[in-house]
């Protein structure tokens, strides 16, 4: 876990609930993203399913 925004950079408080999304890559590693927000995670999993 990370004290920043995947999305903004914004800090985030690791001791309160905030949004994460994992996702598992080709190899099999899963990678953890925490962000600030529900805002910011949405706006994320949008950003990705552009691609």
């Amino acid at each position: 876990m990370t004290d920043r925004c995947t999305r903004c950079g914004d800090d985030i408080t690791l001791e309160e609930w905030h949004p994460v999304a994992t996702v598992r890559d080709d190899d099999g590693t899963v990678q953890i993203y925490d962000f600030c927000c529900e805002a910011c995670r949405t706006a994320w999993q949008d950003e990705r399913d552009a691609d």
